[in-house]
């Protein structure tokens, strides 16, 4: 909750950001506004984020943007082990049956940093550009 927390102000003022200097949105506050409306996430006590049924089971997104008639789903996953990298790839994939585009970004806690230096290697980055050239899934190590 601590990394959705911190997270949701930066994507607020980031995509506050990008309305206002690429897309031409000359008033920020509505721009603002607007974004507030379309980052769902169950922070906030208005907003739900519906789950996506597969194989008998729910699962729900931390955060969903939904923008230019998009749906994006947003998950964060933090861990020092493969059980925890997995578990957000999984949901992943289950999440790109029902949304556009998904985003994944894992924080790496190992005290060495192996996972997150492992992502530059051969393999990892041949998978990460598979996810997204077929499932649509930005995967981001951090």
């Amino acid at each position: 909750d601590k990394i959705k927390q911190f997270t949701y102000p930066i994507l607020i003022n980031t995509l506050t950001e990008f309305l206002v200097l690429k897309r031409g949105w000359e008033d920020s506050q509505r721009a603002r506004e607007f974004v507030k409306a379309n980052l769902l996430w169950e922070g906030n006590v208005k907003t739900t984020v519906h789950h996506t049924h597969f194989m008998g089971t729910k699962n729900r997104p931390d955060m969903v943007l939904q923008m230019d008639e998009m749906n994006i789903a947003i998950e964060f996953k933090r861990g020092d082990n493969g059980r925890a990298l997995r578990s957000g790839m999984g949901q992943s994939l289950i999440y790109s049956t029902d949304y556009d585009f998904v985003i994944y970004l894992f924080i790496d806690t190992s005290d060495d940093k192996k996972i997150k230096l492992s992502s530059n290697n051969r393999k990892e980055e041949v998978l990460m550009k598979s996810l997204w050239s077929r499932y649509n899934i930005k995967f981001i190590v951090a």
